[in-house]
């Protein structure tokens, strides 16, 4: 065996000591076969010699190495992947790797699909990500609204059907299209028409532009002159909607694919119906008015309102009250007497 400069042996740690190998993760068994009489020659500081040939290959060390807890073993470092499945080790390696399209929780117990933080407009709350988008600080506390508020806030819904209550809480919300402004709910102008597919009123196309406050009707008469094009408003299956188009015969009466014309012409040269007694026809429907003839058949046995107006069947004719002219506050439902009447 070559010696180092100026004659002496070079320190040989003794391979019978297995302190450090258990220390840092390796099997702490002796060799076998001829290591471990090389390693007895060493122990008793016997002078050995090299005695492996050019045709043996590099002497091969029986020695098993935990990959979970990699680390140099000039380091000094002692890894540490309890309770990890990935991520470091604390010694330059790496406890496990993550299948492909997930990360590495920060503590890394776990592996998880890639989450995109949703941390827009917001001061504070969750992230969307097992995450916050930021903390209040001491004496605040996190609105619904995600912005900080102090904590002796008090909010005030006084008057109030929706909106916020100045602390980040809500009064409420409004129902269906209804949109909220300064605190109360107010009807959606475009309440009856249905937004993907507008309406016909005879040759008028009825559509909605804008939501909530925004929202307004829009009237487009589809016969406008000079017409020559000869157009209604009607139901283009092609576009599922209604539209200016073309007049066409519907002998079935129908409008938007299912409603039911109940009266009016049909444009083929007939009628769809014709209206009872005192009744008038409203492009499509049959629409009462004060004395028609009323039956339980045409006429609901309750009544009905119509803004501020009552209306409801008295011997066989129909009969109006406006409930303010009459000293009322409004028509509405009496659930006692089970029926429409001014209140």
């Amino acid at each position: 065996m070559a010696t180092a400069c100026g004659g002496e042996k070079p320190a040989v740690a003794p391979i019978g000591d297995t302190t450090e190998a258990s220390a840092l993760g390796f099997d702490s068994e002796p060799l076998s076969g001829d290591g471990a009489g090389a390693s007895a020659e060493v122990a008793s500081g016997a002078e050995t010699k090299d005695t492996t040939t050019a045709d043996s290959g590099p002497p091969q060390l029986d020695v098993a190495i935990d990959g979970a807890a990699l680390v140099e073993v000039t380091s000094g470092c002692t890894p540490n992947c309890k309770g990890k499945i990935c991520g470091s080790n604390g010694c330059g390696a790496v406890c496990g790797f993550c299948q492909s399209g997930q990360f590495c929780a920060a503590d890394g117990s776990k592996c998880a699909g890639f989450c995109e933080k949703s941390c827009k407009d917001k001061v504070c709350g969750a992230d969307g990500c097992n995450g916050a988008c930021g903390t209040c600080d001491s004496g605040f506390q996190c609105g619904d609204d995600f912005k900080c508020y102090a904590v002796a806030c008090q909010g005030s819904c006084s008057g109030k059907q929706c909106g916020d209550n100045g602390c980040g809480k809500t009064c409420g919300t409004c129902a269906g299209n209804d949109f909220c402004a300064a605190g109360q709910c107010k009807a959606n102008a475009c309440k009856d028409i249905d937004s993907q597919k507008g309406k016909c009123e005879g040759d008028l196309l009825i559509t909605c532009s804008g939501v909530g406050a925004a929202a307004a009707k829009v009237t487009k008469d589809c016969a406008a002159p000079p017409n020559l094009q000869n157009l209604t408003c009607g139901w283009d299956a092609a576009i599922n909607k209604n539209a200016c188009m073309v007049k066409q015969c519907d002998a079935n009466c129908t409008t938007d694919g299912s409603e039911k014309i109940v009266c009016g012409p049909n444009g083929c040269g007939q009628l769809c119906g014709s209206c009872s007694d005192g009744w008038k026809c409203n492009v499509t429907a049959c629409v009462a008015v004060e004395g028609a003839a009323c039956t339980a058949a045409n006429f609901p046995a309750q009544g009905q309102c119509e803004g501020k107006v009552w209306m409801y069947c008295n011997t066989g004719k129909l009969k109006y009250v406006d409930c303010v002219a009459a000293g009322m506050n409004k028509c509405g439902w009496n659930g006692s007497a089970g029926k429409f009447e001014c209140l």
